[in-house]
């Protein structure tokens, strides 16, 4: 696995943008004042937390492959 995110960083970072946008979504699940409010809660609390892990993975992600990417430069 550590293989594909290292020779496929953008394959990686996209599946991460799409899973970051899918866990926003269902986030609104349950609270009150967003479009799926009478939605349960049950999915809306976990969803931001998964939301809040993949946005902060491909952050990291992100900006591994930038490092990499000058260093790779500099040589």
């Amino acid at each position: 696995m550590r293989h594909q995110i290292t020779t496929h960083p953008i394959r990686t970072l996209a599946l991460l943008l799409v899973l970051a946008f899918a866990f926003f979504n269902l986030s609104a699940a349950g609270q009150p004042g967003t479009y799926w409010s009478d939605g349960p809660a049950w999915v809306g609390n976990p969803s931001w937390i998964l939301f809040l892990l993949s946005a902060l993975a491909f952050i990291v992600i992100g900006a591994l492959t930038v490092v990499r990417v000058v260093r790779a430069r500099a040589r």
